[in-house]
């Protein structure tokens, strides 16, 4: 495997574009060949999303998304690196469970606006045979999934949340590319600090690692807390969009039920390549972790004579 991410050269978050005239304002122009999903494209409140393809310099956002993160921005200047570590994580995981633990099933939830180098590219590079769901609850996501990645029979784009793990892995589409009774890897990468307590973030990754099959492997990077992503959270919440550092204690707990195989933390701040993060020897505040659903459930283990 090759060691650290291959970053494209560092940029700050996207241009300001223009606006779209007044009559057109709150309805993006999907991609060529993309058809707006039934009940049409909602841009009125901030996108994670599309804050997110802005810290990364896309264009798939809107002068209120770009608020958002300006604001969020003066509060916590790491957000920016933060976002592209955590794509870098992505890319380290995928290519770490393709390439080492060999896994031919990928299921990435919440995957977000396609960017360079998607989960589908990179695992393709390790194995032509390699199967992709991507799964994502917002349909500007889901528009843009179907029209610009290369689907084909090894892919698919399905509608789901992350809180409910059974439907996502009921549903019939996904059941037809993904195979249950063989091992799956799991992204939940930048995804589970968009939930609240009150979403039962724990209860979503057991339910999720409890109907998977032993071998399968879960991928999860989140945001840890620090008063200036605590002050940058605020932000979100004023403007309705859930955003929940936690304490790596917590983090933790998230992935109990797994084998520990791969901790990545902390992350070096270099690996950022931006101006407006830490300073170089310091570290981003983003755990990330990387584990196995073992053959034996915990409970089981823990019972067996030593």
């Amino acid at each position: 495997m090759t060691r650290g991410p291959v970053l494209s050269p560092p940029r700050r978050p996207g241009p300001r574009l223009p606006e779209p005239p007044p009559a057109l304002t709150g309805t993006p122009c999907l991609p060529p060949g993309a058809r707006e999903p039934a009940g049409g494209l909602d841009t009125a409140p901030p996108s994670n999303a599309r804050v997110y393809d802005y810290f990364l310099g896309g264009k798939d956002n809107y002068a209120v998304d770009r608020d958002l993160a300006e604001r969020a921005l003066r509060e916590a200047p790491v957000l920016g690196s933060l976002a592209r570590v955590n794509r870098a994580f992505l890319h380290r995981a995928t290519r770490f469970l393709a390439e080492r633990a060999g896994l031919r099933q990928f299921l990435d939830i919440g995957c977000g606006l396609p960017a360079h180098d998607t989960v589908d590219a990179i695992v393709r590079r390790v194995h032509p045979g390699c199967r992709v769901a991507y799964v994502d609850n917002d349909p500007m996501v889901l528009a843009h999934a179907r029209a610009l990645m290369a689907l084909g029979d090894g892919t698919g784009v399905f509608a789901g949340d992350v809180r409910e793990p059974a439907t996502i892995l009921g549903h019939p589409g996904l059941r037809r590319l993904i195979d249950l009774d063989e091992p799956v890897a799991v992204l939940l990468v930048g995804v589970l600090h968009h939930l609240t307590d009150g979403d039962d973030p724990d209860g979503a990754v057991a339910a999720l690692v409890d109907a998977l099959p032993p071998g399968s492997h879960v991928a999860v990077s989140h945001a840890v807390r620090t008063p200036q992503l605590d002050a940058a959270a605020g932000i979100y919440q004023s403007a309705g969009v859930p955003f929940t550092p936690r304490s790596r204690e917590r983090i933790a707990r998230l992935t109990e039920g797994l084998e520990p195989l791969r901790p990545v933390l902390p992350f070096p701040a270099d690996l950022a390549l931006s101006p407006r993060g830490p300073r170089p020897g310091e570290h981003m505040p983003l755990a990330g972790h990387i584990g196995r659903k073992p053959a034996r459930s915990f409970d089981e283990r823990r019972s067996v004579p030593r």
